[in-house]
């Protein structure tokens, strides 16, 4: 595997509550020149610079630029999902419902339950986080940071919401993203796109983290008939203190990746867009996602491993019957387009 290199910096303010990224998702501010970017292909000594990313378009569960700039500061960022962790959800919304045989009263009824919702310690381990990033910014709350990830082509690093999936360095060496599992703050999260040896080291992070008393990796829940509605997301407001303690928001966290699932499939319940007899089981089936268990996909890999379907470790009574890190889901893919629409496919 060849690896991706991007210089960049963290803005520390994005974190809640004054800001809106959560503890295992954030965004880097580009260097503005073509320094940001460079590749090393396997084998090779020296990295060499790559503006593959200028304009470029991920293609997959949404269609955007991998490369935001905005309008009024001209700031070009890029959205990283921290590989290999999964942390509570600090706001996550249901997908809207699509067209077919919905009645307006019941989409209506859905649009109103939909809110923003959090899971507990959401708010503690983003917070957790940004605490522990104060120390290597500077006066102004910038961090500078690197990302990297280990890939062959250049669409590998995207995933299919068009966020760069990797790993995040700070003051030099320090990782990010296995620091939050040795620290509780998340659980593992593993995809059929990581190595035997990146999951490895979440493994042996992962034995210390979900020891830590008072952190979500000590209170991982399998049972989704848990669900409190009244956990609703905070929204930052310009001069306004969310009044937070840590710790405040503490109780039982079903998987992240579970969570998401279980937000749809009760918001549509309580809706009546499916009935009420519907299980979490039976929900999941109808949108299956794939995965391999760990132990077969790191003794046979993605092309001989078993793959089954999430539903099928979910009990008739709503409860999860493996740990997060026995998963292994398969990465949904997407495409990378260049301005003209044509598929990338070579780095340059």
């Amino acid at each position: 595997m060849g690896t991706l290199r991007v210089y960049g910096v963290i803005d520390i303010i994005q974190f809640w509550p004054k800001g809106s990224s959560d503890a295992d998702t954030t965004k880097i501010k580009l260097i503005v020149d073509k320094s940001s970017f460079e590749y090393k292909k396997e084998g090779a000594t020296k990295f060499s610079k790559t503006n593959v990313f200028k304009g470029a378009v991920s293609r997959g569960q949404v269609a955007k630029e991998v490369i935001t700039t905005s309008k009024k500061t001209g700031l070009q960022t890029i959205t990283v999902r921290l590989q290999g962790v999964d942390a509570p959800e600090l706001h996550y919304k249901a997908a809207p419902l699509k067209g077919g045989t919905v009645t307006d009263a019941k989409r209506k009824k859905f649009n109103d339950l939909n809110e923003d919702r959090r899971q507990c310690f959401a708010e503690t381990s983003t917070a957790a986080l940004a605490k522990h990033l104060k120390p290597y910014a500077d006066n102004f709350g910038i961090i500078p940071a690197i990302f990297e990830t280990e890939v062959n082509e250049p669409a590998e690093a995207v995933d299919t919401y068009g966020r760069f999936v990797g790993n995040i360095r700070v003051g030099g060496n320090h990782d990010l993203n296995v620091w939050l599992v040795e620290n509780g703050w998340g659980h593992p999260a593993f995809y059929t796109s990581m190595s035997k040896e990146e999951i490895g080291i979440y493994l042996q992070a992962w034995k210390k983290g979900k020891k830590k008393p008072n952190r979500p990796g000590k209170s991982i829940s399998k049972n989704a008939n848990n669900f409190d509605w009244d956990l609703v997301y905070r929204k930052p407001k310009a001069n306004v203190v969310i009044p937070f303690t840590a710790g405040e928001d503490k109780g039982p966290v079903l998987m992240p990746k579970v969570y998401r699932r279980q937000v749809s499939w009760l918001v549509s319940k309580e809706a009546k867009v499916i009935t009420a007899s519907t299980t979490f089981k039976a929900y999941l089936k109808k949108k299956p996602d794939q995965l391999a268990l760990l132990n077969d996909f790191l003794d046979n890999g993605i092309s001989s491993a078993k793959i089954f379907a999430l539903d099928e470790f979910v009990s008739p009574d709503n409860k999860v019957l493996k740990n997060p890190e026995e998963f292994v889901f398969k990465e949904k893919a997407g495409t990378l387009v260049n301005a003209n629409g044509v598929k990338i496919t070579k780095w340059k």
